[in-house]
């Protein structure tokens, strides 16, 4: 009302504040009370000097008071409230709401569940059933009628989910249930965002009913972290945000496993700007630590972004057998090496080509691989620290060469392989260089095609033996192994069957070569959950991301991670956003991949006109009470003022009994009011003492709380089919303000992911079981 959030439940009473120039006017002729006295003659003749008046009308402040009085009276009786619903239900039949509840749903859901819950009072008081339709496809709301205390339950209970929205599949369920229900007026609670198939649903709604409403909120600090690259020199990362008008800037947190902030950084987003880039350019060491981005204070689960063993820049040190020469880089054994490890790993380089001296030196750094280019023979004492360093986790790959061939010491090899290099091709050679056969299902290399004009001019053949074809990664088309491999406690010993450089191949030359030493490095410490395999890979979930991209244990619906070659996995209701596997290796399911785009849904793409309205800012506030608490305190104050001006004070606090009684029953009129007011606010719900009842209490876990609904439903019926006691229907407690008393059976389902109840409902709950 003109232009500010009050509204009245009964304005045509405002009119009455026309009559307040009357009761002035009516005020100014009415006298005050006449002032007695007692009648001593030697008084009179003291005060015979004296000239008495008796004032013809009331002071203007008396007047004001009662003026304000009365206004105050009439505005009450109009029933102003504070922040007014926007109300109206149209049409007949049930009233469905159909609710974006996915993860940006999360950083405002109690905004949207408080609009959700005041369409359902406002159905309720119109008799109306309730139809619960939610994007995210939740079991429990099965888009069929249900009554307004079911449906509020549902709301009470639940909370945004961390999944994305399926629009496509929502307007496919209302237009199926439609053909046994018309509802007569949809609510559709949007989270602002537009997706391919939002037109489609849409559609679907205005198919099903002629009386439409969609909510739309304020997206303007939405906002989500898509892609993440873990660079060389730094880790860049991506914000994107729907396209808004307004300047934006947020805080990106780097978190460890222990959720403890290893670094921060800032990003502004101008007007119009919707994805801006953001630097970690802290050291390797550092950046491995990290586990988790998150936007600060985003409360949802699209502004965290966790970080798997695929995001880690391995530490790669490299050992040649020979030594460095500077002038012709093309011409060392690392060269392609280096080329091909350079954009996903770190490398570390030794000058010395004593093993002796270069192994432990790497090693101190912190590798998680070694690579040996044509090392012959290794020291024992080398041997065993490299055995110790393998045996925890670290992965050891050789690549052939003249020196390894003319000596081919198998402690550590993966297999034993023959003295001396195969050659094929050349003047003394019956064979022609052999291209490499196709990847086998279960080697890491699995789903990468092996090119034909890559052929192999020589190669070290490996000596026959029963676990040959299970240590073999990749073989050339005569069968003979190329790369082959052996696990060793926690680490890995690999060995390339040919050399570094293009003497003994073209390999190197390849993009193969780069893939197929990427997929050998990220297995260094991820062995349990590495290898990309056409086999299936089945990873538990470890712990999952709420609405508000919190972690959480995961719940009894939750289903391992099934990964395969070539699939990228995405979240589902089955496989929520979080980290799948065990403490030692384990693998990040995010909601978004690169790429993403965030698009504000805007009315007139929609092909159907709705009503349109906003999400209720706060809850609606009646102030008749304190308006009329207000009235009654003036009319305390003009009640003394009266008893002042007939001369009641004129002795001091000797006035008459009469005096004070009045003073005392006004002066109670307040504290009646204020009782009102406390009633009102509290809102307790008295029939259950009408009627028998069983309870449960909500516990604000989704998965936990459908289950206590359903058997209290379940008993009721069997109670009333097998006894003469008919109980009423069921009802969720909110055990820290709802009343106990009213209920002989209350059933609690204990879940540790509920709130530890405070000390005040633990004595309460204490008071109802010695009751």
């Amino acid at each position: 009302m003109f232009g500010l959030p009050i509204a009245f439940a009964s304005p045509w009473i405002l009119l009455g504040l026309i009559s307040l120039p009357i009761i002035w006017w009516l005020l100014r002729l009415t006298p005050p009370r006449p002032q007695e006295e007692t009648f001593p003659p030697t008084r009179i003749l003291a005060r015979l000097q004296e000239k008495e008046e008796t004032p013809a009308q009331s002071p203007w402040w008396l007047t004001l008071l009662r003026l304000l009085m009365a206004g105050l009276v009439i505005v009450a009786m109009a029933g102003p409230v504070l922040n007014p619903e926007e109300s109206g239900l149209a049409g007949e039949g049930p009233v469905m709401i159909v609710i974006d509840d996915g993860w940006a749903s999360a950083a405002d859901w109690e905004v949207r569940r408080d609009t959700a819950l005041s369409i359902i009072e406002e159905a309720q008081q119109a008799g109306r059933t309730i139809i619960l339709e939610s994007a995210t496809n939740r079991e429990s709301w099965n888009g069929l009628p249900m009554t307004a205390q079911e449906a509020s339950a549902l709301l009470q209970a639940s909370e945004a989910l961390p999944l994305p929205i399926a629009h496509q599949t929502t307007g496919a369920r209302i237009r199926a249930n439609a053909t046994n229900i018309q509802p007569g007026q949809i609510n559709w609670l949007s989270d602002g965002l537009e997706r391919e198939t939002t037109t489609e649903l849409a559609d679907r709604i205005a198919e099903t009913s002629d009386n439409v409403v969609v909510y739309l909120p304020e997206s303007a600090q939405l906002a989500i972290i898509s892609d993440v690259r873990n660079d060389p020199s730094k880790l860049i990362g991506t914000v994107v945000r729907p396209d808004q008008n307004n300047a934006l800037q947020l805080e990106i947190l780097a978190l460890d496993e222990n959720n403890l902030a290893l670094a921060r950084t800032r990003v502004n987003l101008e007007s119009q700007e919707t994805s801006k880039e953001f630097v970690f350019d802290q050291p390797v060491e550092l950046r491995n630590q990290f586990v988790r981005l998150e936007i600060g204070n985003s409360n949802s689960a699209g502004g965290v972004k966790l970080l798997d063993e695929n995001n880690r820049r391995r530490l790669v040190g490299l050992i040649s057998g020979e030594t460095f020469d500077q002038s012709q880089p093309l011409l060392s054994p690392l060269y392609y090496i280096s080329r091909a490890l350079e954009p996903f790993s770190d490398i570390r380089r030794s000058g010395d080509a004593n093993v002796t001296a270069s192994v432990p030196d790497l090693v101190n750094q912190g590798v998680s691989v070694l690579i040996l280019a044509d090392v012959g023979t290794i020291p024992d004492k080398t041997v065993d620290a490299l055995n110790s360093w393998i045996e925890k986790g670290g992965m050891l790959v050789r690549f052939a060469g003249p020196r390894l061939g003319g000596s081919p010491d198998s402690d550590l090899l993966p297999v034993e392989i023959r003295p001396g290099d195969r050659s094929l091709g050349g003047a003394l050679s019956w064979e022609t260089p052999k291209p490499l056969a196709a990847f086998d299902r279960e080697s890491p290399f699995a789903g990468l095609e092996a090119p034909r004009d890559v052929l192999i001019r020589k190669q070290l053949l490996a000596l026959q033996e029963s676990e040959l074809d299970k240590k073999t990664w990749s073989r050339l088309e005569d069968g003979t192994p190329l790369v082959t491999a052996e696990r060793r406690g926690a680490g890995w010993v690999v060995l390339y069957h040919v050399g570094t450089d293009s003497d003994w191949s073209n390999l190197p030359l390849s993009g193969t070569f780069v893939e197929m030493l990427r997929r050998t490095v990220n297995l260094a410490s991820s062995g349990k959950t590495g290898g990309e395999s056409d086999k299936e890979l089945v990873l538990p979930p470890l712990k999952v991301l709420d609405g508000k991209g919190l972690f959480t244990p995961p719940s009894d619906e939750t289903k391992p991670l099934i990964i395969k070659a070539a699939t990228k996995s995405s979240v589902s209701q089955e496989n929520p956003p979080g980290f799948y596997g065990t403490e030692d290796g384990l693998r990040a399911l995010n909601l978004f991949n690169d790429g993403t785009e965030l698009t504000t849904l805007k009315m007139s793409a929609l092909n159907s006109e709705f009503d349109q309205r906003a999400y209720i800012a706060g809850q609606e506030i009646a102030f008749k009470s304190w308006l009329l608490a207000v009235a009654t305190l003036l009319l305390v104050a003009d009640c003394l003022a009266v008893l002042w001006m007939s001369g009641a004070f004129r002795k001091g606090l000797a006035f008459t009994s009469k005096s004070a009684a009045l003073i005392a029953g006004l002066a109670l009129l307040p504290l009646a009011f204020a009782g009102a007011i406390d009633a009102n606010a509290q809102e307790t719900d008295f029939s259950a003492a009408l009627e028998t009842r069983l309870a449960y209490v909500v516990t604000g876990v989704d998965d936990v709380d459908r289950i206590p609904a359903a058997l209290m439903r379940g008993l009721t019926r069997f109670i009333s089919s097998r006894t003469a006691l008919e109980p009423g229907e069921p009802v969720g407690l909110d055990v820290d303000v709802d009343e106990l008393s009213f209920y002989s059976l209350i059933y609690w389902p204990v879940d540790p992911r509920a709130a530890l109840p405070s000390n005040a409902t633990m004595a309460r709950i204490d008071a109802f079981m010695k009751q």
